[in-house]
């Protein structure tokens, strides 16, 4: 079955698709013209032709979600090697995965407004979609985005033969800066406030996006080309350079910049940044982070900057928190308090825990980031699962962590317990009426 359209800006969340207007029904004309936009929204929103249908097309999005997570767990497998991990690939199907999820939301949502009688505004840009692998991001599917890419290579490739250049370390850089940064005009996002800056496939379409995944493409596209550009985390920053035994020439400035500078950005000559002290020789001691780290570093980005979303309306709020309070020694240890979790943005919270989640695949004995993942879901009221993790990330972390967790883990399955009953008496009072 078809999945849904694709919508011309994708990962739009502060620019809702849904118009609400006005309409009287005992308007003759306003009812027509109501009538006629229901129509155009139920082919556009395959949940409105039939009702019935509700049901396979969740079915549908749960196993398109289902695939993207498998296909993305599949290419960092730590049963293949490193080297193999295609950085690019595995970023697409983490945006293919938030994607379909985002999709089906509207989806539900524009059927519920309708069913309320509200109009729904269709897109009028309709891409239908059977697989992840031909679903459209931002108009382009996953392979497509591999190609641009390509194409990104083919223009250095150009620019190197219209110069009559060789293979020159220095002189192929020059051309990929010369490409991205000028032709391209790609640039870096100071403070992430936009969803568009922190997905490869929106990067590569507007060229403003997070240093990490400029970083991605250059390395990307620098593979493509039979360089090796390796990277390390500095301080708060990531620097690449290529892989070399020559790194004195990275330092010299023509131009009144270095290729080192260039390629990552002002961070270098800020003095302020670790990474303004880094010479030639004091590069060759650097951990060079793996392909899986890459990935790992671009995903904990995408959690803070979708917590960070979530958490808006509660400045200051940290996934902490909680903890200082059930740690309190004047309070009843086996007290249950009434749960004052705040509220958060659903949706950014729900992205926020689904890439939680994939760095978990990475990074399974990660005890903060577990405990940080146990806390999302507290605050996504997923009082069971949150039970489980936190129990598991005790089992990993220094024990004055697992002191500090314990009273909280205890209140959580009290807490857990008394959501369960809660809810059974919910159930009861519905069947006695």
């Amino acid at each position: 079955m078809p999945a849904a359209s694709m919508f011309s800006q994708t990962f739009a969340a502060d620019h809702f698709f849904i118009r609400y207007d006005h309409h009287h029904h005992h308007d003759h004309k306003d009812l027509k013209r109501w009538r006629s936009r229901t129509t155009a929204a139920a082919s556009a929103y395959p949940l409105f032709s039939n009702p019935k249908d509700s049901s396979s097309r969740h079915k549908f999005y749960q196993e398109a979600l289902k695939t993207a997570r498998g296909k993305f767990a599949q290419e960092i497998s730590f049963q293949s090697e490193d080297k193999d991990v295609s950085l690019a690939k595995a970023l697409l199907y983490v945006a293919a995965e938030d994607e379909t999820f985002m999709v089906f939301n509207r989806e539900m949502d524009a059927c519920s407004f309708l069913n309320e009688g509200i109009n729904v505004c269709p897109s009028s840009n309709a891409r239908e979609w059977d697989s992840v692998e031909q679903m459209p991001l931002d108009g382009k599917t996953i392979s497509e985005w591999m190609s641009e890419l390509d194409a990104i290579a083919k223009e250095v490739e150009a620019e190197l033969v219209s110069r009559d250049i060789g293979c020159h370390l220095v002189e192929v850089l020059q051309a990929v800066n010369l490409v991205l940064f000028e032709l391209r005009g790609f640039k870096r996002s100071p403070v992430l406030v936009d969803s568009k800056h922190s997905y490869l496939h929106l990067v590569l379409s507007s060229g403003c996006g997070s240093a990490i995944l400029l970083s991605i493409i250059y390395i990307e596209v620098c593979r493509r080309l039979g360089l090796t550009i390796v990277g390390s985390r500095v301080g708060e920053d990531f620097l690449i350079w290529p892989q070399t035994t020559y790194p004195e020439e990275l330092f010299k400035v023509t131009s009144g910049h270095s290729l080192f500078t260039v390629v990552n950005g002002r961070c270098v000559e800020d003095p302020r940044s670790m990474a303004s002290d880094l010479t030639g020789s004091s590069l060759l001691g650097l951990e060079i982070a793996s392909n899986r780290d890459i990935v790992g570093i671009a995903l904990a980005n995408l959690i803070r900057f979708h917590w960070k979303r979530a958490s808006r309306s509660n400045l200051g709020l940290m996934l902490t928190s909680p903890l200082r309070h059930a740690h309190n020694a004047n309070e009843k240890p086996n007290k249950i308090n009434k749960p004052n979790v705040p509220l958060l943005r659903p949706q950014d919270l729900k992205l926020a825990i689904m890439a939680s989640e994939r760095l978990l695949i990475l990074q399974p004995h990660n005890w903060a980031l577990r405990r940080d993942h146990g806390m999302m879901l507290y605050y996504n009221r997923e009082y069971g699962k949150a039970v489980q993790e936190l129990s598991i990330c005790m089992a990993f972390a220094p024990e004055e962590e697992a002191e500090l967790l314990e009273p909280f883990v205890e209140k959580l399955h009290l807490m857990r317990l008394e959501s369960s009953w809660k809810s059974l008496g919910d159930t009861a009072s519905v069947t006695v009426k």
